[in-house]
């Protein structure tokens, strides 16, 4: 069976899709870049618009029954390599205690002209009906 959470800005994808798997249920998180509320990056340095798009993706895991703690796996796309130190050390304290599996990936872009986009997948108990 499958949940989709749509996507709050833009039409024509879900943000997350949760799969239930018997006791488990896996959740995909789409691409999150660190926009705010009006779906622009308007970040002043690269260190905030790391925190915003972990946050964009916390929500994200939030509205499919999930948070950080249940992330197994990230894939991580940047605009340029040697920004790779703030991230990862944004990345270490986010997934402080349970770092998940990690993949980083140097992009030519990013839509709305962000630096960073993460997308993750979360691993939780299914919750069933009078369980």
């Amino acid at each position: 069976m499958f949940k989709r959470i749509p996507n709050q800005l833009i039409g024509g994808f879900s943000d997350a899709v949760v799969v239930e798997m018997g006791e488990y249920s896996t959740i995909h998180i789409s691409g999150h870049v660190g926009n705010d509320a009006s779906g622009k990056v308007t970040a002043k340095t690269f260190a905030e618009e790391v925190d915003i798009c972990i946050a964009n993706v916390a929500r994200a895991l939030e509205r499919s029954g999930a948070s950080l703690k249940d992330v197994v796996r990230i894939t991580c796309y940047l605009t340029d390599l040697a920004d790779y130190p703030i991230y990862s050390k944004a990345r270490a304290a986010a997934f402080r205690g349970n770092p998940p599996a990690s993949a980083t990936v140097q992009v030519a872009g990013l839509l709305v002209n962000a630096k960073i986009e993460i997308d993750a997948i979360a691993v939780v108990k299914t919750k069933r009906k009078g369980a």
